[in-house]
């Protein structure tokens, strides 16, 4: 009975062994099958041909449901064509087909974030993709660059510094010692440059960045100065200005931007941070980010005189502590005018008027300001109220003179010229008068005019 048992039952267990052993090479095929693919997969990522990625990576997701480098394929594939909602569809499709996921997932659930502007969710899942895999290179670097969009230099600092400590690179640490610049932790940023050097020798980006910290090192003294001084006195927009102005004669205006711009926010009413600041927005190439300064797109530090820049720095701390004082914004106005500015100059004039309404030094700013601006008919009236305000202002006088020779009224520029020399003679108005008196035939007058010019420079250079 027993043997009988055996013969019945020799069948079902013969096919069960062959069937146990067959399943490894039923399955080895389908295997083979999914390598080849993630090979050809791996030379369609190289070669970027997104559509045949597309086309490979779902040919994988038939054989392996779950192969989660054929979903991350395909969201990169939809993301370098452009198409967001497809990538998003993809990622909702691999979140099904996952029980729990997995770091690949992770970070596709916060690049499609990203790309819908949530940038906290994008923080969120990528940070939940590191603690799977704290070595992921490549998700290290998406938080760093990230929070380096955002000027987030501490936490950009942090994750550069993780990825260091997976792997150091020049890359890195050149952006590590970006950050730390912006951090002003000085000699750190210059040992990571020194280390990417070592690293990667004659990068084109290391050497450069090296040439701009080599021209910075020529004025850390003082910038380390100032650093201390604004950490006891961070709302001292005064010393704010004097480190955008250090860090713009470093060749540092993105620095300098900076400085400006929160100098500026403490004291709207300033002209030197709002000079710096367009300065540092010229030299970036960013003039449109500026529109609302007023100031001329012409202008350049290196034409800013040190009295001139002197001038603004003691004039706006003194309005500072007098803002209603008119004599200071019409000293204001004129070093504007001075320097090419008539825009900022006419602001200052009519705030000065504001505060007196017959003061001949604000209308005469005023006048010369709207001369540039091209308004020769209001600045002609404006002027003319000057000089009968106060009849001993030279310098009203003279302007009067330029604002008639600017529209062809030489004889009268002429009166008022003489005028202005007979109060203060100055080069200005000797060579003002000189041109109009060549202008009616006046030739002897003209020399005599400018003989006295002559004395007048001789004088001044001794």
């Amino acid at each position: 009975m027993p043997d009988f048992r055996f013969k019945i039952m020799r069948p079902v267990l013969l096919a069960l062994v062959l069937t146990t052993f067959a399943l490894p090479a039923c399955q080895r095929p389908g295997a083979r099958e999914v390598k080849a693919l993630n090979d050809e997969l791996d030379r369609a990522r190289r070669h970027r041909d997104f559509g045949n990625v597309e086309s490979v990576a779902r040919q994988i997701l038939k054989r392996a449901p779950q192969h989660e480098g054929a979903w991350a394929a395909l969201v990169e594939a939809r993301f370098q064509m452009n198409d967001t909602a497809s990538a998003e569809k993809i990622v909702s499709e691999w979140r099904a087909a996952e029980r729990q996921p997995r770091p690949k997932l992770e970070e596709a659930i916060g690049d499609v974030a990203l790309a819908r502007q949530d940038e906290q969710e994008a923080i969120l899942h990528w940070q939940k993709a590191l603690r799977r895999d704290p070595k992921n290179e490549r998700v290290l670097r998406k938080i760093a660059e990230l929070e380096h969009a955002h000027r987030h230099w501490i936490e950009e600092d942090a994750a550069w510094s993780t990825l260091i400590k997976t792997r150091d690179s020049a890359d890195a640490r050149l952006r590590r010692a970006i950050a730390r610049r912006q951090l002003h932790r000085w000699e750190d940023a210059l040992a990571d440059l020194q280390r990417a050097r070592l690293l990667a020798p004659g990068n084109a980006q290391v050497e450069e960045w090296s040439k701009r910290f080599e021209r910075l090192s020529k004025f850390l003294d003082e910038v380390r100065e100032l650093d201390t001084s604004i950490s006891s006195s961070a709302a001292d927009f005064t010393l704010l200005a004097d480190r955008a102005l250090a860090f713009l004669r470093a060749d540092d205006p993105e620095l300098a931007l900076d400085d400006a711009e929160r100098a500026r926010k403490l004291a709207i009413w300033a002209i030197r941070p709002k000079l710096l600041q367009a300065i540092a927005l010229i030299e970036l190439n960013r003039t449109n980010e500026g529109a609302d300064l007023l100031v001329r797109n012409s202008i350049r530090l290196e034409q800013l005189s040190a009295e001139n820049l002197e001038a603004f720095r003691r004039l706006d701390g003194q309005i500072a502590v007098e803002r209603t004082n008119a004599d200071l914004f019409v000293s204001r106005a004129w070093h504007l005018n001075e320097i090419g500015q008539p825009e900022l100059a006419q602001e200052d004039a009519e705030t000065a008027l504001t505060l007196d309404k017959k003061s001949a030094g604000a209308l005469a700013e005023l006048s010369y300001a709207l001369m540039k601006l091209g308004q020769s008919d209001e600045a002609l009236t404006r002027i003319k109220l000057a000089t009968d305000l106060d009849p001993q202002l030279a310098v009203a006088w003279q302007y009067r003179g330029e604002v008639e020779m600017a529209r062809g009224e030489t004889v009268s520029a002429i009166d008022s010229l003489t005028h202005a020399l007979q109060l203060n003679q100055t080069a200005i108005a000797l060579r003002k008068r000189a041109e109009c008196y060549r202008k009616i035939g006046y030739n002897d007058r003209a020399e005599e005019d400018l003989h006295a010019l002559e004395d007048l420079t001789a004088r001044a250079m001794k």
